[in-house]
């Protein structure tokens, strides 16, 4: 199985516009065309970088990188379709982002994960990803389904698992 990446053409527009859908839908959304057509938009404007997961010659998912501030180290969306999960195929294409960013001159590659992601934390470890860099905090006035406590420099944060 070879798992290579391309930088985003318009061409497959159509395509990924149903990636983008399914995406939202694994984060308990329920995104229009119109949804998708606009996050398309952001996610090829300047500051973001948007490729295509291709394995042996099949798209079957694609990458978002992103800024925020000195250059597109951000990994910030990943998605492989239904069908591709549990193959390896995130991985490398994660590898392959990481080899990209390294010969662009950044020595970081970040992201951010919900921590009831459990999948995605076990993933994101194994490939490298062991050091704590920032915290996201929220305040929110929905009641959410505590999942556990983490303990950081002495401070207690509840962790919740994604509203549905």
């Amino acid at each position: 199985m070879e798992v290579n990446l391309k930088l985003y053409t318009n061409e497959y527009e159509k395509e990924l516009i149903a990636d983008i859908i399914a995406f939202w839908k694994t984060h308990n959304c329920e995104p229009t065309e119109g949804d998708a057509l606009e996050d398309l938009k952001h996610w090829t404007s300047i500051g973001h970088l948007l490729f295509l997961i291709y394995v042996d010659g099949l798209m079957c998912g694609f990458v978002h990188l992103g800024s925020r501030g000195s250059g597109i180290d951000w990994l910030e969306d990943i998605f492989v379709r239904e069908e591709y999960r549990g193959q390896g195929i995130g991985s490398q294409a994660i590898e392959w982002i990481w080899e990209y960013i390294r010969k662009q001159g950044f020595e970081t590659l970040y992201l951010e994960v919900v921590p009831a992601n459990i999948e995605a934390l076990r993933l994101y470890h194994k490939l490298g990803f062991t050091n704590l860099n920032t915290l996201t905090l929220n305040r929110s006035i929905k009641k959410k389904e505590v999942m556990g406590e983490e303990t950081i420099q002495g401070f207690t944060f509840k962790t919740y698992r994604p509203n549905k």
